[in-house]
């Protein structure tokens, strides 16, 4: 579940709530607070697909490992993911959703360069 795998990578990168925010604003330009990361560890609300990329940057991670895409039963997510991001899943392809993904990572990594130029 997303909410249990952002708290333990954050645990195991050593960081508390406020930091993993902090990291996330300075690298990313986003604007989180501790109570947000705390929101999301306790899956009281879910980050948008951006602020996924993000994490799996900030963290090493793919974003599929984050979303649990990675399992091959996990169609229930896909199809939800397809339905968010173009609509409606009846003709989107699973290569379809990984340029998406490469895509959003693309911007996530620019948008970390923008910040580190400031």
């Amino acid at each position: 579940m997303l909410s249990d795998k952002i708290k333990a990578l954050r645990k195991k990168a050593d960081l508390t709530q406020s930091e993993l925010s902090e990291q996330l604003n300075s690298r990313f330009g986003l604007k989180t607070d501790r109570a947000t990361v705390s929101n999301w560890e306790r899956g009281a609300s879910t980050p948008v697909f951006q602020t996924v990329a993000c994490l799996a940057k900030l963290f090493d991670v793919s974003i599929d490992y984050l979303t649990d895409n990675e399992k091959e039963n996990d169609s229930s997510n896909k199809e939800m993911l397809k339905i968010a991001l173009f609509g409606g899943a009846d003709d989107v392809t699973d290569e379809m959703l990984d340029e998406v993904a490469r895509f959003a990572q693309f911007v996530a990594e620019r948008e970390a360069r923008k910040n580190e130029n400031k």
